[in-house]
């Protein structure tokens, strides 16, 4: 009986160690576009993460990046939000909003890390 409770218990603990991995890989970033400029012009992800970009301002906003076309959006209208899954691969991808591409404060960048990738280059030296 008491082998039971201890597997029982090794299991639920299993569960839970790999319910709290999972929940840790699921990570959502918000950027806000806002009338003086972006909330943040450097931000570091995860890949695989989701990086919300909303339109707080009172004007339209449309996110542009020649480096990870995955952030690149639609008119984004006030009050508006699109979701981008930032892809594989340790990366900058730097963005810009294409309806003020010379305003630096409607600009920043993206590092992504890559835990996978960087495990590979690892086992493969």
């Amino acid at each position: 009986m008491e082998l039971k409770a201890i597997h029982a218990g090794a299991a639920a603990t299993l569960f839970i160690l790999c319910g709290c991995a999972a929940i840790g890989r699921e990570r959502s970033v918000v950027e806000r576009f806002e009338e003086p400029g972006i909330s943040a012009p450097a931000l570091t992800v995860e890949s695989g993460s989701v990086l919300r970009f909303v339109n707080s301002d009172t004007r339209p906003h449309q996110v542009y990046s020649n480096d990870c076309s995955e952030l690149s959006s639609t008119l984004l209208r006030p009050g508006e939000t699109y979701s981008a899954q930032v892809g594989p691969g340790d990366k900058v991808c730097h963005f810009q909003d294409l309806l003020a591409p010379q305003s630096s404060q409607y600009s920043g960048t993206l590092q992504v890390h890559d835990a996978d990738e960087e495990r590979r280059r690892e086992a493969a030296d």
